[in-house]
């Protein structure tokens, strides 16, 4: 792990993530990276006159200084420790261009200040999530802004492979944050699961020794965990869970066994970053 990359622009969401993106940074010991994107407008017609714009240069330097600002206003004295970086070009190109430094996490803001408000995500989450290398977190705004704390992680697996790299990301997140770990499994009509497949109305110690099964390379690092099995679809099931349990972060793999292999994002994983009141990391395939 290497850093923790935050990308910023004002809007209150991205406010929201910088707080949080500041908490997980200092309690998995990583620099915290504020990355602000910027371009001239482009599909804009001038009809008042000449406007003569600042040169490339000199809009880093007062990009940077708004950041610089934003930063402090935001996280205060812990703003000294946040490293600042500006970026040409639209936001998630710029952003998955850092994403090639191979940061330990990206997080992002559901919504930003570009696009329709009324959809659920943002095109920049959805693009990060869709094409980062690396896990990628989205947070939403709340009103009022709750406790930002890392103490409790739900890992959602299904025995998909995308799932086993989730619950494995998910160790290490709670492993070096010392936060609790719980992994959950949902089983609910239109489930596609492996050909030893958990069926709800199998008994119930079956199905925990089926997710037993796909915990055993946790026990290997020694993490320790608690399994909680809840009925219903996943998509709600675990935001439920999540609820339940106090959970600070809710982490899944980019696709399950969802019917659509085809897709870069199963329909769990979508649900979740559109619905879940709680910061929600996508881990995906290695690319």
């Amino acid at each position: 792990m290497t850093s923790v990359l935050i990308g910023v622009d004002g809007s209150e969401d991205s406010r929201t993530a910088l707080r949080w993106a500041a908490v997980v940074a200092d309690a998995l010991r990583l620099p915290l990276r504020a990355l602000w994107a910027w371009q001239y407008p482009t599909d804009a017609l001038l009809t008042v006159g000449r406007i003569e714009l600042p040169s490339p240069a000199r809009s880093d330097e007062l990009v940077e200084a708004q950041l610089a600002h934003l930063v402090e206003e935001v996280l205060g004295d812990e703003a000294t420790d946040v490293v600042l970086e500006v970026a040409r070009g639209p936001a998630a190109q710029a952003l998955l261009g850092a994403a090639e430094r191979r940061p330990a996490m990206i997080v992002v803001g559901s919504r930003g200040l570009g696009g329709f408000k009324g959809l659920l995500l943002g095109s920049v989450s959805r693009q990060l999530a869709e094409h980062a290398p690396g896990p990628v977190t989205i947070v939403r705004h709340m009103a009022p802004v709750p406790p930002v704390r890392l103490e409790t992680v739900v890992a959602g697996t299904d025995g998909s492979q995308d799932a086993a790299r989730g619950l494995r990301y998910a160790a290490d997140i709670a492993a070096k944050a010392g936060a609790e770990l719980v992994v959950a499994h949902a089983t609910g009509t239109g489930d596609v699961v492996d050909s030893r497949a958990v069926d709800p109305q199998v008994d119930l110690d079956l199905r925990w020794e089926r997710v037993e099964e796909w915990c055993a390379d946790l026990r290997t690092t020694g993490v320790d965990y608690d399994v909680a099995l809840v009925e219903g679809d996943a998509r709600t099931a675990l935001l439920d869970l999540a609820r339940d349990r106090s959970a600070d972060l809710l982490v899944v793999g980019s696709r399950g066994h969802g019917p659509v292999g085809r897709l870069l994002l199963g329909s769990v994983a979508t649900s979740l970053a559109q619905h879940s009141e709680l910061p929600v990391t996508i881990v995906p395939a290695p690319r």
